[in-house]
């Protein structure tokens, strides 16, 4: 997938610390703002790194990326810390920055067991609405409104029970369970072969993600439950396009 046209893409960035691939071509995208911000800071966080991903990412369409990236400063640190440590590094624009993050993922991982408690709820609750501002951008309105859909599965199968949420929520995530058909209704019957890879990608995610032992359902993992269907990008058929008066739309190839 890595191509020298998207490390030209990179370099004109000076908020991109580093980019890493999967094996499937997935792009992580380290920026050089911090994976751990104050709580009088979070909401200047989100906007800055959620205009810096929105920048980048528009320029890797633009010089032909037609794969998905995802922001390792929205994702829990452990998985930061996996991502860093098994996807390949493709580039690295400020190693003095990276090996600085890298302290904070490494700091953050002996930390990870913050219960889901009470407590751990609310402070949940306050991070959703922080990140607002990000799920009611989502493009196109279908796309936004299957990630909505989703988190309010989320919040009433999985996070209203969090001891025995999951296991009830596993039995719901069939091909043509509960949550699947619930997503199946907004979208228009024309429109259902191409949203129907969407709707299975963010279902496989969940899956495993649900799966992880009680020990470690933490507050990040918690938010990583929100940010699977945010990080699935729109499929590959559907393209945006501006309409009369500047809205956008879903025009199907």
């Amino acid at each position: 997938m890595w191509d020298e046209r998207f490390a030209e893409v990179c370099r004109r960035h000076d908020d991109l610390v580093a980019v890493y691939e999967s094996a499937r071509g997935r792009l992580g995208l380290l920026l050089c703002h911090t994976l751990v911000p104050l709580e009088s800071e979070r909401l200047a966080w989100v906007d800055a790194t959620r205009a810096a991903a929105r920048r980048i990412g528009d320029d890797l369409r633009a010089a032909g990326f037609e794969g998905a990236t995802v922001v390792l400063q929205w994702l829990p640190v452990p998985d930061v810390a996996r991502i860093v440590g098994r996807w390949i590094r493709r580039w690295d624009g400020d190693p003095v920055r990276r090996s600085q993050l890298i302290g904070q993922i490494e700091a953050g991982v002996t930390g990870r067991h913050r219960a889901l408690d009470e407590t751990g709820l609310e402070a949940l609750r306050a991070w959703y609405e922080t990140m607002a501002s990000c799920w009611l951008a989502i493009q196109p309105v279908r796309r936004r409104r299957l990630v909505l859909q989703t988190h309010v599965w989320i919040a009433e199968r999985v996070l209203t029970d969090p001891a025995n949420g999951p296991e009830l929520a596993l039995q719901e995530l069939g091909a043509d369970g509960p949550l699947a058909q619930a997503l199946a209704r907004l979208v228009p019957r024309a429109e259902t072969a191409t949203w129907r890879r969407w709707v299975e990608l963010v279902r496989l995610d969940l899956e495993r993600a649900l799966h992880r032992p009680p020990d470690r359902r933490t507050q990040a993992w918690a938010r990583w439950l929100f940010l699977i269907p945010y990080g699935v990008p729109v499929p590959r058929r559907a393209q945006l396009h501006v309409v009369r008066g500047g809205a956008a739309a879903t025009r199907f190839a």
